[in-house]
């Protein structure tokens, strides 16, 4: 039974294990509603179940804790990105706290390692359940429309959280007394191994086998006797995946795994290696403190020389962790995790072989192993779902480790009112964060709908509850130059650029409401800070300075930065697949940017280069038939530009009948009536023919496209008008999620 300083304990583990199973449904916890409600139900679950009542006892600090502290607050305040660093901070905290409670309970509560095991493995074998079930179905499409991801969207991340899982259910199924338990926990790891399978993610194979190894090494005693029946059942089973392998079905599943015969070029290793890298690059620059907690991805864009090579981390926590904290940091956690496994390893040995907690410890310490393994190759800390389970798989270990309790220090008032402010912090910054964001999102819906009034009432909430945002920042500018209110706007993105003055984005934000209201020289250094700061990050860096130069009359400026773009950014760059799936709108960002310096080739009288590069702006306009991030799809549909295509033939060729199957099923019913009392039946429309693309952003899930149709009316007029309109994909094809708006005249 919990002591009576516990008393609150089992109520902390409680939600802990809810934790465990509802997280991986945010999207692996990466949503905002998932990292808000992490730090929120953690900062809860630490005062119910470390902050003791009355005098009794609270957790020590070790010394290294305290000294990993000391550089995490040093690097947060020497950090280029506040925003993230914050963030950033509140998720590490809700890990130490998860650990936390994890060990107090397992050393206090009787049922509570049980039940934090339980729910791990069970919300791996859900996961893993659902997510066969859409892959039997047929996934929405994508990249990774033939491989199991589950909610996390990922199969490597899938892939990390499937092995805790199936370390978990090791952990229950060796050693519980309860068979139907055991057996559940049987069940789920098989399903969780056949997963990892699933996910097709080489990482997660090696270090399952890493972590197999580490198990079997422990329990050598146990199968070494019986070695010989293990080999001669080891050659049954590698003639039946021979067998299998040879039918029809077995080499159909087999292909998937195969590796890409094209080249490092045609497979991710080539990018991990660069992004390896340009991340010991940024290690070597900032050796002590680090870029900043979370600041990574905006410092490699500093780094990058690559077009459409980049990421939110490095693929190596290790890497990751000493870039954004610095060298001592990472240091001190490589030789702490070594140091934990080898005590884990040392309690082992001293047990006796047929103890149940050896069994027990030997599959936690697999299971670790094999988290810690494949977080060298992969992005597993990336997702909240996963660290919370790998810190609390940490914190149940190390329960083991002490079995003495009676030496705490009983608790001061100060040290008692010093955990309380911090818990009461942490929950008072993530709620403001999570709302400020949700009023991010209602003012996004405002401004799209033309209720700018609205929007700025809901960023102006927002900046107060989080005044380092970015996107706050970003969306109260936008809003400002909607309502013309344009020194507003640049007084917005100039402290913008005061919170982040080395994030790229913010310069070229700054750019932007320069550009708005016509200070071209303002906008040409603000455009030019951010290309500087990022050579190679974004071509729209680029694009901005050009239209500026050009715009401000300085056409030998503008034709000199657009030929360095395009050697960057060449043609035949951001026509390969990976910027067709990173950045699909770069092809027609490079046409609007070889147009403009056309123009300034004209001006200086340099015929032969304009014409070059009006052709290249035509050829790069044209349609793309290339589906985002996967090839294949509906005939007709293959991609957003294509399906905008088929709409606008169809509407002039069959009318509305014809042009409706290329919408959104439920807005093709409940808008019918409106197309009818549209332009298009008014106007007399004969034929529509979709000349260009103009712009657009968005990516594999949605997309947004402005596009140059030509009109011909029955009185034999044909008329160009550029035209927006909203897509994503259903099934295996692309589909219109509104009525096309029709400007007058045409794109630009």
């Amino acid at each position: 039974m919990p002591t009576p300083d516990s008393r609150f304990l089992p109520v902390a583990i409680l939600l802990l294990a809810g934790l465990q199973i509802g997280l991986p449904w945010a999207d692996g916890g990466r949503s905002p509603a998932g990292q808000a409600s992490l730090v929120l139900l953690l900062a809860f679950a630490g005062a119910a179940g470390l902050l003791p009542r009355g005098a009794g006892t609270l957790p020590r600090p070790s010394p290294l804790l305290l000294l990993a502290a000391l550089l995490a607050g040093v690097s947060a305040v020497h950090t280029i990105y506040p925003d993230r660093t914050v963030q950033s901070l509140l998720l590490l905290s809700a890990y130490l706290l998860a650990g936390s409670v994890a060990a107090r309970g397992a050393r206090e509560v009787p049922w509570a390692e049980r039940m934090l095991l339980t729910a791990i493995f069970t919300s791996g074998a859900a996961v893993c359940g659902v997510g066969m079930f859409h892959l039997v179905r047929g996934n929405e499409g994508g990249m990774y429309a033939n491989v199991l991801t589950g909610p996390f969207g990922y199969p490597n991340a899938l892939a990390g959280f499937l092995l805790l899982a199936a370390g978990a259910a090791l952990a229950i199924a060796l050693g519980d007394h309860n068979p139907v338990l055991r057996g559940a926990a049987t069940v789920a790891g098989i399903l969780s191994g056949v997963g990892v399978l699933l996910t097709r993610a080489r990482g997660a194979l090696l270090a399952a086998a890493v972590g197999f190894a580490v198990w079997a090494v422990i329990r050598r005693q146990a199968w070494w006797s019986r070695r010989r029946l293990w080999v001669w059942l080891g050659i049954v089973g590698l003639l039946g995946l021979s067998a299998v392998a040879l039918s029809p079905v077995g080499s159909t599943l087999l292909r998937g795994f195969r590796p890409d015969v094209a080249g490092l070029a045609d497979t991710s290793l080539l990018w991990r290696w660069q992004i390896l890298r340009w991340t010991w690059a940024m290690v070597r620059d900032h050796p002590w403190w680090g870029v900043g907690p979370g600041a990574f991805p905006v410092a490699l864009g500093h780094y990058q020389r690559i077009p459409y090579v980049s990421g939110e981390n490095p693929h190596n926590l290790y890497l990751e962790l000493t870039a954004e904290y610095g060298l001592p940091a990472g240091i001190l956690v490589v030789l702490s995790l070594a140091g934990f496994l080898g005590k884990v390893g040392a309690r082992i040995r001293r047990l006796p072989p047929e103890h149940p907690d050896r069994h027990h410890l030997a599959a936690l310490m697999a299971a670790l192993t094999a988290f810690l393994a494949h977080s060298t190759v992969d992005l597993d800390w990336s997702f909240p779902a996963i660290a919370l389970a790998g810190a609390t798989l940490l914190g149940l270990a190390s329960a083991h480790l002490r079995t003495d309790c009676s030496l705490r220090p009983r608790a001061t008032p100060a040290w008692r009112a010093a955990i309380s402010i911090l818990l009461v912090a942490a929950a008072v910054v993530a709620l403001t964060r999570y709302y400020a964001g949700t009023l991010i999102t209602w003012a996004r819906f405002a401004l799209t709908a033309g209720e700018t009034t609205a929007a700025q009432k809901e960023l102006t909430w927002a900046l107060r509850l989080n005044p380092i945002s970015f996107p706050a920042h970003q969306w109260m500018a936008r809003a400002r130059i909607q309502t013309g209110d344009l020194w507003e706007a640049v007084a917005v993105s100039e402290r913008a650029v005061r919170i982040a003055p080395a994030d790229p984005n913010s310069l070229f934000l700054a750019g932007e409401v320069a550009a708005a209201s016509a200070r071209w020289d303002a906008a040409q250094t603000w455009f030019r800070s951010a290309v500087e700061r990022a050579p190679a990050a974004q071509l729209r860096f680029y694009a901005g300075l050009v239209e500026s130069y050009a715009r401000g009359g300085k056409g030998l400026e503008a034709r000199w930065w657009y030929e360095r773009a395009a050697t960057i950014f060449s043609p035949e760059q951001v026509l390969e697949s990976e910027a067709r799936c990173l950045a699909p709108g770069d092809r027609y960002l490079l046409a609007r940017m070889s147009r403009i310096a056309a123009q300034s080739y004209a001006e200086a009288s340099h015929r032969g280069r304009q014409q070059a590069l009006l052709d290249r702006a035509q050829f790069l306009a044209q349609p793309d038939p290339r589906g985002i991030c996967i090839s294949g799809g509906r005939p007709g549909q293959t991609s957003p530009e294509v399906a905008v295509e088929n709409f606008w033939r169809a509407l002039g060729e069959g009318g509305w009948p014809q042009a409706q199957r290329f919408l959104v099923p439920d807005i093709a019913r409940s808008r019918s009536q409106d197309v009818h009392r549209g332009w298009e039946s008014s106007e007399g429309l004969v034929r529509a023919r979709q000349v260009r693309i103009a712009a657009l952003s968005g990516g594999e899930r949605r997309v947004s496209l402005r596009s140059e149709v030509e009109f011909e009316l029955l009185d034999g007029r044909r008329t160009p008008r550029c035209t927006r309109t909203d897509l994503r994909p259903v099934g295996d094809g692309w589909f219109l999620e509104n009525i096309p708006f029709v400007e007058l005249g045409p794109c630009r």
